[in-house]
């Protein structure tokens, strides 16, 4: 089948209006002559491609082949032809139509058109259009490789043997070539200025050809450009069409939500408000309360401090009445002492007066002895005075003085005796009264340093009672704090509460904002999920159609 005949007539050609894509894209002939005249495409180059067009028909197969070749190599390449409606040998076919159709053309309205089409097709089935620009690499190399290479070569070669056959003819001499080639001698003169000129022109003249078949190839792939270009317009459009409906249904769906969100945003900020309010309030009782706490603890530090000065001064009054204690004991002593002594002093008096007694009876014999010796006396004087030289009355009178006598002398020696011991008994006596009076002085100490503890004891009591009555201040002034503090806590605790209550009021608008924003947010996400926005591919919806 000839290639050419089946160039446009693939399966995705029917759903491409291209009279529709070059108006467009703005495809008319006054955009194309400015497209041609802006990169030099001229009646030159129609004139040159013309003369590749037997070269590109003859080397269109193996091109076709090589270009496939290469396309094959690359995943997403293959990705691509696998969504085409034409297999690979069918490709090729187009291919090689497609390589036959830039060369001999009118390259007018018509031209560009069918290359619009073509750029659609590609754009249709997803090629990317970096693939469909680099495809045209692939171009250049083939095309350099199998035609102008070969077609420059020759030219030169055409021209050298143009030049040979003009020298031959001017000489008349055969062999003019082969002695180009080297065959010739050593004095002639091979090349001159006309081959020269001949060969740069049939180089240039190349070089021309290869320029003119880029120039269309160029413009191709402008137009090819232009319709991608038209695709992601469309697209565009398209998506920005959806955008604004999904915009519209969106703001109609998250009108309501908003408005709720509002409301509620209100509510809590009411509540906010008066949460604030009860904050304050709270931050205020809590400051008296602290305020409270800090006398609280003043009062219990002065309290500590009086207890620790009453504890001081029982430890004072329990050492003082210990004192106390033990001098009264000494005292105790010391009376049981003096009484003891007092009693040995009675019994000394009492055996003194017997002592005086006793002295009283001898004294009382002394006196009836003197007075019966003074009796003796008278009548041994008278009995003298009658008888003086009678002996016998005196003898009895003497034996009576002596018998007096010694009586007397007995009872001196008795009185002595008696006032010896009366003399020890005084002087025990006095010894015991000095005991007494040492006991007593030192009962009389005794009882002077209990009086003093005692007195002690009793301004240390007093300073007991002080402290304890600054305790019982103190404990009364924390009683109140306490109360005070007591009544704080529980208005702090009523805000709570209220604060509390208030909070759920709070989350349970929150909730509702947050169930609002949860619908708002579905409600934008339709605008953020490409995928429901975006359409299908192209070639799945005209496979669809």
């Amino acid at each position: 089948m000839d290639p050419e005949r089946t160039f446009g007539h693939g399966g995705y050609n029917q759903f491409v209006d291209a009279d529709e894509l070059v108006a467009n894209i703005g495809l008319d002939e006054e955009e194309i002559e400015w497209r041609k005249e802006f990169i030099g495409f001229g009646d030159e180059d129609v004139r040159r491609l013309e003369r590749l067009r037997p070269v590109l028909s003859e080397h269109r197969e193996e091109i076709a082949e090589d270009f496939y070749a290469n396309l094959i190599q690359y995943e997403e390449a293959v990705e691509v032809i696998g969504r085409s409606p034409k297999d690979v040998p069918q490709l090729k076919q187009t291919q090689q139509a497609y390589l036959v159709s830039l060369v001999g053309g009118t390259y007018d309205r018509e031209y560009f058109k069918n290359r619009a089409r073509i750029g659609k097709l590609h754009e249709v089935i997803d090629m990317p259009l970096k693939q469909y620009v680099g495809q045209y690499g692939v171009y250049y190399d083939l095309i350099f490789e199998r035609v102008m290479n070969d077609r420059v070569q020759q030219a030169v070669v055409d021209e050298l043997e143009a030049w040979a056959d003009r020298r031959e003819a001017n000489r008349e001499e055969p062999g003019a070539l082969a002695r180009l080639l080297g065959s010739g001698g050593e004095d002639e003169e091979l090349f001159d200025e006309t081959l020269e000129e001949a060969v740069r022109e049939a180089v240039d003249e190349g070089m021309r050809e290869l320029l003119s078949l880029l120039r269309i190839i160029n413009l191709d792939m402008q137009v090819a450009a232009d319709t991608y270009v038209d695709s992601y317009a469309q697209d565009l459009e398209r998506a920005i069409e959806r955008r604004d409906e999904l915009a519209t249904e969106v703001e109609e769906d998250v009108e309501a939500p908003i408005l709720e969100i509002h409301e509620a945003s209100e509510d809590v900020a009411e509540r906010a408000e008066r949460i604030s309010g009860l904050t304050d309030r709270q931050a205020e009782d809590v400051s008296r309360a602290a305020m409270e706490l800090s006398d609280v603890s003043a009062a219990v530090e002065e309290v500590a401090s009086i207890a620790d000065e009453a504890s001081a001064a029982s430890e004072r009054t329990e050492t003082l009445a210990a004192s106390a204690t033990e001098s009264a004991d000494g005292a105790i002593t010391a009376l049981e002492e003096i009484e003891a002594a007092t009693e040995r002093v009675s019994t000394a008096a009492n055996e003194l007066e017997a002592r005086t007694e006793a002295i009283d009876d001898v004294v009382d014999r002394i006196d009836e002895l003197a007075k019966r010796t003074k009796v003796l006396a008278t009548n041994a004087n008278i009995e003298a005075s009658r008888a003086s030289g009678e002996s016998s009355t005196l003898g009895v009178i003497a034996e009576e003085v002596m018998s007096f006598s010694e009586r007397a002398r007995e009872d001196l020696e008795e009185i002595a005796t008696v006032v010896e011991e009366v003399r020890n008994d005084a002087e025990g006596m006095v010894e015991t009264a000095e005991e007494t009076v040492e006991h007593v002085a030192d009962g009389t100490d005794r009882v002077r340093e209990t009086v003093d503890d005692l007195d002690a004891i009793y301004d240390s009591a007093e300073t007991t009672a002080a402290g304890m009555e600054d305790a019982a201040a103190a404990t009364d002034q924390q009683a109140e704090s306490v109360e005070l503090i007591a009544t704080t806590v529980e208005e702090v605790a009523r805000s709570a509460e209220t604060a509390a209550e208030e909070a759920e009021g709070v989350a349970a608008a929150s909730q509702e904002q947050a169930a609002s924003i949860r619908e708002v947010a579905r409600s934008v996400r339709r605008l953020t999920e490409t995928e429901e926005v975006s359409e299908p591919p192209v070639y799945e919806r005209y496979l669809d159609a």
